[in-house]
């Protein structure tokens, strides 16, 4: 059966046809030769013609499907780390590296080492939970991704903390302890925003996410928690170069 997918077709002399086809199971080229009881100039020119209007019909789907191509958003994937959760104090400001490192020294300076709660950090597309570690249904944190407005790792690379916008204009910045370093928590809770903010771009009608590549929301958290992320990330590898920082507890 001809399918329109032919390469090519003639006739010789009066009567004879042929055409050339790539064969839908082996994928091989084959031409097809036919005696014909009519002209075979007219049947090669109907077969152009409907050839021609087929071709005419897919151009505008396969431009379609190039316009609409997008990158999907991967299967949510939960990654879990054990650190050590240092606490939660409230602060003034959403953002900010400063607002960041004054609250984990806060709560350095405010508790010791032997009130530090082992914990599994739960970190999702969706969600980041704080998990008591040897009472794993006992969630003492549960933050929706889309309510985190910023993250970063603190002057010790030991220490990450997030802060999470909890409504009418008050924010909490969880702070937590990490060994090796806090380079990897950073890396995974930064996935988890990009992947989040990819699902709300895949979500959204085609008209708005054109105008958002090039207009984003100025509000948009995704966009200012990959700032932190960069800023973040930039003052773990200035850290790194000077000097290794010992990786004992600070003494209490």
């Amino acid at each position: 059966m001809l399918t329109c997918s032919c390469v090519f077709f003639c006739f010789f002399h009066r009567r004879d046809f042929a055409y050339v086809a790539r064969d839908k199971n082996t994928r091989v080229l084959k031409c097809h030769v036919f005696r014909c009881d009519t002209p075979a100039a007219a049947i090669a020119t109907s077969l152009h013609e409907i050839c021609s209007k087929v071709g005419a019909m897919r151009a505008p789907v396969r431009s379609l499907v190039s316009r609409a191509a997008f990158p999907m958003p991967k299967t949510e994937l939960v990654q879990k780390f054990h650190v050590f959760y240092l606490g939660v104090t409230s602060v003034s400001r959403p953002i900010g590296m400063d607002v960041i490192n004054g609250a984990i020294e806060n709560l350095l300076a405010s508790t010791g080492k032997e009130d530090w709660i082992p914990v599994i950090l739960s970190i999702a597309d969706t969600t980041v939970a704080v998990i008591k570690e040897k009472e794993e249904e006992e969630v003492l944190v549960e933050c929706r991704v889309r309510f985190l407005s910023f993250m970063g790792v603190g002057r010790d690379i030991h220490t990450f903390a997030f802060i999470m916008d909890t409504g009418s204009q008050h924010f909490q910045c969880h702070a937590f302890w990490c060994d090796p370093n806090a380079g990897c928590v950073s890396e995974a809770v930064q996935a988890a925003c990009v992947l989040r903010y990819q699902k709300c771009l895949v979500a959204r009608p085609p008209s708005q996410r054109a105008g958002s590549s090039s207009s984003p929301s100025p509000d948009s958290v995704t966009r200012r928690v990959t700032t932190s992320v960069k800023r973040s990330v930039q003052s773990l590898i200035d850290t790194l170069k000077p000097k290794k920082q010992s990786s004992e507890l600070p003494q209490q």
